[in-house]
């Protein structure tokens, strides 16, 4: 019970993977500039933007699993503490751009694929 406790002082990984959540049952359907993976890739063509919306959500979805139970492991260690919310922020900003690299890579392999 204490964990949730603590969960419920810090919970932007909570958040966040609920709004991953919604975007999973409710991905956007056309492109768009309000929500959704908007880079200049995902937004070049209807199969680009479809296939950024799937690959992104179902990454971040993993990632931030991951970092939910990493919160809870330093939680249980270290308690609330500035290293354990550093951590977290540092390693959702680092989920971010692992999602945004990944996404573009895989974006350029199918682009290069659809062309030949």
């Amino acid at each position: 019970m204490e964990i949730l406790n603590l969960l419920s002082k810090n919970p932007t990984v909570i958040l966040v993977l609920f709004v991953m959540l919604i975007t999973k049952i409710f991905p956007p359907k056309n492109i768009n500039s309000l929500y959704g993976y908007r880079t200049a890739n995902s937004m070049k063509s209807k199969s680009n933007w479809e296939f950024a919306q799937k690959y992104s959500t179902n990454l971040f979805l993993v990632l931030l699993s991951l970092l939910l139970l990493i919160q809870i492991t330093l939680y249980i260690i270290y308690g609330s503490t500035r290293f354990t919310e550093l951590s977290v922020l540092i390693g959702l900003i680092l989920f971010v751009i692992i999602v945004l690299y990944k996404t573009e890579k895989k974006l350029k392999l199918n682009h290069s694929k659809s062309n030949e």
